[in-house]
């Protein structure tokens, strides 16, 4: 179980031979209000909690957000919410990762992981897509 998974995630080396690295990352912020989406822009810097500068974003993608619906027939449906946003930001690592994950505050940065994001005049939750290394 946990001694496998620990097997895995190492290298032989240890976590030497993957530090030093930097990451790619893409979040999806999801529900997000207009005026916020709005202020979060290619060239921005994401920070953790302590205030640490983590990434620099590189790409923002914006689209309306969905939600489920029921009709009068109790069937669920997907329909774009009138106001919200669904934001997609890829941003790049300032610093390298000094083991085998990156890390925002007490959080690592892995796919699936749920973060909070924050800029210079936003704060987003976010779902963490995808984790790549750079060469």
């Amino acid at each position: 179980g946990v001694v496998a998974a620990y097997k895995l995630t190492r290298t032989p080396k240890g976590a030497a031979g993957l530090s030093g690295m930097r990451i790619e990352a893409t979040f999806l912020a999801y529900g997000t209000r207009p005026e916020t989406a709005a202020e979060i822009n290619v060239g921005g810097t994401m920070y953790d909690e302590t205030g640490t500068a983590l990434f620099t974003i590189t790409k923002v993608t914006s689209a309306q957000a969905e939600e489920d619906s029921f009709d009068s027939q109790g069937r669920i449906h997907i329909v774009q919410h009138p106001i919200l946003k669904d934001l997609t930001i890829t941003a790049q690592s300032i610093a390298p990762k000094e083991s085998w994950a990156f890390m925002s505050g007490a959080d690592k940065v892995l796919a699936g992981a749920s973060l909070a994001l924050y800029g210079d005049t936003w704060k987003v939750w976010a779902k963490t897509l995808t984790v790549r290394n750079l060469p």
